[in-house]
């Protein structure tokens, strides 16, 4: 009896704390699964952040053996470049003038087809009314 109300006793003590130990692996597994979801949104974006620094690597050792990189212009070369833009976006104007001008014209010869289309059908109805009549 005495080693049955120890049993009794120590299962009503194990059962008390067996919640406890269940809550402990609960939150054990549950920061595993939360760990394991940072972890897949973390490690592809520092995947691309160190690919990233690679490409930035060969691009700093690919410009350092170029010598001067390419943007570097002489101001004489600068100017012409910058006369030639100038003379590109007035010639650009003038095109879109000359094109504008050009619809409007063909427009207005075939609003004028049109038109006389129109009336020459008009007189055959009238010339056809006539005959009927």
């Amino acid at each position: 009896m005495a080693t049955e109300s120890f049993t009794l006793e120590w299962w009503l003590w194990f059962q008390s704390l067996l919640w406890v130990i269940l809550v402990l692996i609960g939150l054990i597994i549950l920061y595993y699964i939360i760990k394991e979801m940072h972890d897949a949104k973390v490690t592809p974006r520092l995947a691309e952040i160190e690919l990233e620094k690679e490409k930035l690597q060969l691009m700093k050792l690919d410009y350092a053996h170029r010598g001067q990189p390419f943007f570097r212009v002489p101001p004489e070369k600068l100017e012409e470049i910058n006369i030639i833009e100038q003379e590109n976006q007035r010639l650009e104007a003038d095109i879109f003038a000359k094109q504008s001008a050009v619809d409007q014209r063909i427009q207005r010869l075939e609003n004028s087809v049109k038109s006389t289309k129109l009336d020459h059908m008009v007189e055959k109805i009238k010339d056809e009314e006539r005959k009927i009549r």
